[in-house]
């Protein structure tokens, strides 16, 4: 009785680490996205440069290390618990690591090109040429992360409050659609690997460059994820 209340009680601190780096990690995504980069569409030149030397790295530093510890506690309770759980939460958790992966892979490490160029700017140097692309492929990343976590949040309290049990077919198809999607996120930053490179048509920002847009992809790719676990 005590390994397993042991057991529980462990699986109950994850959780609730899993809750805190959550919360931050997707409450900066969201002022990214809907709040920060609206205000540099109006910012001047002066007020935005200061920014992004200042307040950006900040506020990516908590992004990034709170996408670190929602992903390591994410592992601790699927250890813990050891499978068996309904397919929601792995619908969830794929869409979480493709999200974890971007923000380190591709966010944070064009970000840092980002930061750079604009601090050697302020200090009466040139831009680096590479940054503008750079903060396009951290922008479309950040894109797909914010269409994802909406139904990754779905998920996430499906799995406790709407489970669904695992249809080989229905997953395979969720799997797919995820893939199409994060391919097309990370394109810029994986386009000169093999044939990756041949493939155009990837690597566009398309409805997700509004926040109207993005919002109502999330919850399209929500309802379609949903309907296909439903009714499958």
């Amino acid at each position: 009785m005590g390994i397993v209340t042991t057991s529980i009680g462990f699986e109950m601190l994850l959780r609730w680490g899993h809750f805190l780096g959550g919360i931050t990690w997707i409450g900066l995504l969201y002022y990214f996205n809907f709040v920060q980069t609206e205000y540099f569409k109006e910012a001047d030149a002066s007020s935005k440069s200061d920014a992004i030397q200042k307040l950006v790295p900040r506020a990516l530093w908590w992004f990034r290390w709170g996408a670190m510890f929602t992903f390591l506690t994410g592992l601790g309770i699927f250890a813990v618990r050891g499978g068996g759980m309904s397919v929601d939460i792995y619908v969830g958790a794929l869409l979480g690591t493709f999200m974890f992966l971007n923000v380190w892979l591709i966010i944070w490490p064009n970000q840092k090109i980002v930061i750079a160029s604009a601090t050697q700017v302020a200090g009466g140097g040139e831009a680096l040429p590479e940054a503008a692309g750079a903060l396009a492929t951290a922008g479309l990343a950040s894109r797909t992360n914010a269409l994802f976590s909406i139904p990754m949040l779905f998920f996430m309290g499906a799995s406790a409050h709407y489970p669904h049990s695992f249809h080989p077919l229905a997953f395979i198809l969720a799997v797919v659609i995820i893939l199409a999607l994060e391919y097309n996120g990370a394109y810029p930053a994986i386009k000169n690997i093999g044939a990756l490179k041949k493939c155009p048509a990837a690597g566009k920002m398309g409805f997700y460059a509004s926040i109207k847009g993005v919002i109502h992809c999330g919850l399209g790719l929500t309802v379609v994820l949903f309907l296909i676990l439903d009714l499958l």
